[in-house]
């Protein structure tokens, strides 16, 4: 097959690095950019990983191609961190990001849609190559039958049980503890059926008032307007989750203004949150990459099933490599026989 991969993703580089290189490939390899002279690019971001899939002719030419492109948009050193594999190297790759078994939080269900999701955007923008359906379409069969056959919908502590346990040690009483939501991203929507569940007082601020007001009669919520998001700092902790392109919480905000202890988990990529507010005394910022990583212990917890999953994964995308040989070669001999 024809394709390859070029990524960066939350183990080898810090999340400063992984959202400048996100907002880089976005500008030059996302919907509407997706296709330049000779090659063709399927763009995955999500909060932990930026991937660049494509196809061509000559997949080394593409890939320094790639490379000359994200070394205009950032100036950082970069290329150490990345990874790179091709082929049926690149179905059993896609194959183990689509599981969950690549992601901070093991196992987690969100990507296989972000993978879906991704997948049918780029169908509804521009024509793909066979390589490249064949690839998205393989992947996502493998992790589904990863998913139904090994992991058997293994349900384990997730990024809201994180979140959850990090209010609790924060605050002595969370039932006096004012919540306010930022966006109602899937993450979000993850995190208001669990939190209000525990019976919180929360409010949501969402930039999409209609959408706001669905979940706010949903969970028996307030409404923040979005307009009023400055007056963030009333809350007592603030949960953000949105795809704003920049920061909706700003340290400009606090001048002169005084309140008590305040917790900030930011769970945007990039980040909604300026970075610089956790230097504030009265305010403990946390970003998806401090949450991922109090719940490593999970990966331990699914050691068996992993190394069944590879297994298979590494036979299944042996077997669809050799098939789409196949098929390629049948497709030249009826061509010539056709001559």
């Amino acid at each position: 097959m024809r394709v390859g991969v070029i990524g960066i993703n939350h183990k080898l580089a810090d999340l400063n690095l992984r959202e400048k290189l996100a907002k880089a490939c976005q500008r030059r390899f996302g919907i509407g950019n997706s296709i330049h002279e000779g090659h063709t690019f399927l763009l995955l971001s999500t909060c932990n990983r930026t991937e660049i899939y494509f196809s061509s002719e000559n997949l080394a030419i593409t890939h320094t191609y790639i490379l000359s492109i994200l070394r205009q948009e950032v100036s950082e050193e970069f290329e150490q961190k990345l990874y790179s594999y091709f082929g049926k190297d690149c179905l059993f790759h896609l194959s183990f990001v689509t599981s969950g078994l690549d992601s901070a939080i093991v196992a987690e269900t969100e990507i296989q849609g972000q993978v879906k999701k991704t997948y049918e955007a780029a169908l509804t923008s521009h024509l793909l190559p066979s390589e490249l359906h064949y690839l998205f379409q393989k992947s996502l069969k493998i992790s589904k039958q990863v998913r139904s056959q090994l992991l058997n919908g293994k349900k384990m502590a997730e990024v809201e049980h994180a979140v959850y346990q990090t209010g609790k040690q924060f605050f002595r009483d969370l039932s006096k503890v004012d919540v306010l939501f930022v966006g109602a991203s899937e993450i979000n929507k993850k995190l208001l059926h669990f939190f209000a569940s525990k019976q919180l007082s929360i409010t949501l601020c969402n930039r999409t008032t209609e959408k706001a007001l669905f979940y706010a009669e949903r969970y028996n919520l307030q409404v923040l307007n979005w307009e009023n998001l400055s007056q963030w700092h009333h809350y007592d902790w603030i949960i953000l989750g949105t795809k704003a392109p920049h920061y909706c919480i700003q340290k400009d905000t606090l001048t002169n203004i005084s309140f008590p202890k305040k917790l900030i988990v930011d769970l945007s990529f990039p980040r909604n949150v300026d970075p610089k507010l956790a230097k504030d005394p009265r305010i403990t910022l946390l970003n998806i990459d401090q949450i991922n990583r109090m719940l490593k212990f999970r990966k331990a917890q699914l050691t068996k099933q992993i190394e069944e999953a590879i297994g298979f994964m590494e036979d299944a995308s042996t077997l669809y490599n050799e098939l789409f040989k196949a098929k390629e070669q049948r497709q030249v001999s009826l061509e010539i026989a056709c001559v």
